[in-house]
């Protein structure tokens, strides 16, 4: 990689050193999830671990027999994404109405025929718990909801107990057989657990679907630019709080200090700031490829009404003289 200067640093440097490596990105859906286990504890809040399926129709073939299944309607993998997105799009909608706030993460892999699924950990006050499981199983249920087997495995919920193992011990197992499968000896099956993952990352790929989702309102774009940052000394002490935190790899920490865990995006103490590119050989700005809109990249953060830049530079990736060791 190359900048307008003449810099220069080895692709695989930048690879080892940021979440493109999955051993780097493991380790910080742990981190985040234990921080958020730390502060459901500190606030009284309790762990319930979801389970959400797609309908019969989704599915091409059997789990057991692996025969077709007739009741397939042809859908692909994506489509059955988008059906699990809208199933959350509504839920969500309605714990914001009745003021059920929520956070935690949702993982989402392929069961047997590719056909995804989705795991959520969600920490939420106690006095909510029934309602939540209530709205949750309502939408659901919403589409065929009657037919065999729904009620039984369309929705689960597991109550995470404290006193027999942690909320991100009990998913630590889902994350790594999603990314690296690091930890692991075996797949479900037997299999290389490390091989599998692989075909997972494969198939996340191949059909557009998004792994891993945080749900809650800390920004981790926030979070990842400031252990980027060097040195914070010249801000406010707040600033400084919040750099510390991210710094020492305090998920917990830093959430607390900018604002805590029902803190609404927005009232964030610190916000991500995006800009346009610029085509550095033309000078014009860039268009996204379908709408020609303009395209944004994170340039750095804002706060307290200013901006502080953090990517001066516009890279380029070109090919090395000589082989990398």
């Amino acid at each position: 990689m190359i900048n307008e200067l003449g810099e220069e640093l080895a692709l695989r440097e930048v690879f080892e050193a940021n979440i493109s490596n999955p051993v780097n990105r493991r380790y910080e859906l742990m981190t985040r999830m234990n921080g958020f286990e730390k502060l459901s504890k500190e606030l009284g809040h309790i762990a319930l671990f979801a389970t959400v399926t797609c309908p019969s129709k989704y599915h091409n073939s059997y789990a057991k027999s692996g025969d077709r299944n007739p009741k397939w309607n042809g859908a692909t993998e994506y489509e059955a994404q988008q059906y699990l997105n809208a199933v959350w799009r509504k839920t969500r909608a309605e714990l914001a109405r009745q003021a059920i706030q929520q956070y935690g993460f949702r993982i989402a892999e392929p069961q047997h025929d590719g056909t995804p699924h989705w795991h959520l950990l969600v920490f939420i006050e106690p006095k909510h718990k029934d309602t939540l499981i209530d709205i949750y199983t309502h939408h659901a249920m919403e589409e065929d909801g009657a037919e065999n087997g729904a009620a039984e495995n369309r929705i689960t919920f597991v109550d995470i107990d404290p006193q027999r193992g942690s909320a991100t011990g009990y998913v630590a197992k889902y994350v790594s057989k999603n990314i690296d499968g690091g930890g692991l000896d075996t797949d479900i099956n037997g299999g290389d657990a490390t091989e599998a993952a692989r075909r997972v990352e494969a198939w996340a790929s191949c059909w557009g679907i998004r792994q891993f989702q945080q749900l809650g309102n800390t920004s981790v774009t926030v979070w990842r630019e400031m252990r980027r940052l060097k040195k914070a000394e010249k801000e406010s002490e707040q600033f400084q709080a919040i750099h510390k935190a991210a710094d020492k790899g305090n998920w917990a920490e830093f959430v607390t200090t900018m604002g805590g865990v029902m803190c609404k995006r927005d009232e964030m103490a610190i916000r991500p700031y995006y800009d346009i590119t610029i085509d550095s050989d033309t000078g014009e700005v860039k268009q996204s490829y379908f709408d020609e809109e303009p395209t944004v990249k994170i340039k750095g953060l804002k706060y307290e009404g200013k901006e502080i830049i953090m990517r001066e530079h516009s890279w380029r990736i070109e090919r090395r003289q000589e082989q990398a060791a």
